[in-house]
């Protein structure tokens, strides 16, 4: 039933945004009555938490997935490539990502320390994993932070829709600089 209640919350605080989205819209879309979503839930913050959990979960997971599965011994190059074309496709978690962040940011200070934890664990997951499959060991640390930083960004980009991101051109960039 918890499945059911955060895939249904977050349908809607994706599409109408967290403070828009109430305990009756969540309840109503589920198929049960309020009382039973208070059994799981005593309140909006408490699923919104949740959310943020499964969420960052999924990105942290799709990176770590992308740095396993991929071939970094051969160049520089592919380790951006690969990055990048994985951060392409986060971006469908992009909304619900900015909505909880701004939710953290602006008033809802529990979130804001669940985010401060959760930040800090999937930058240390994927510094580990940079660590433990890439090239860049001496590096993992700072690279960790840039690809929160580039995630974080691109996310951004990509929901306001005013341009085509150049991934190509970023990969390239980016390669350069790590040479």
């Amino acid at each position: 039933m918890k499945a059911n209640i955060l895939a249904a919350s977050t349908k809607l605080m994706a599409k109408q945004g967290i403070k828009n989205t109430s305990l009756s819209d969540i309840a109503k879309e589920v198929g049960i009555s309020k009382g039973t979503l208070y059994y799981h839930y005593s309140s909006k913050d408490d699923i919104v938490c949740d959310m943020a959990d499964m969420h960052l979960n999924i990105i942290t997971n799709s990176l770590i997935e992308c740095l396993q599965n991929a071939d970094f011994h051969s160049s520089t190059e592919e380790f951006v490539s690969v990055i990048l074309n994985k951060i392409s496709e986060i971006k469908n978690h992009g909304r619900i990502h900015m909505y909880l962040i701004c939710e953290a940011v602006t008033s809802n200070e529990k979130l804001r320390e669940r985010f401060k934890i959760k930040y800090i664990q999937w930058r240390k997951a994927l510094e580990l994993e940079i660590k433990n499959t890439t090239s860049f060991k001496e590096d993992s640390f700072p690279i960790s932070f840039l690809l929160i930083s580039i995630v974080d960004g691109l996310v951004i980009q990509s929901l306001l829709k005013t341009e085509q991101i150049p991934y190509d051109e970023i990969s390239r960039f980016l390669i350069t600089s790590l040479k």
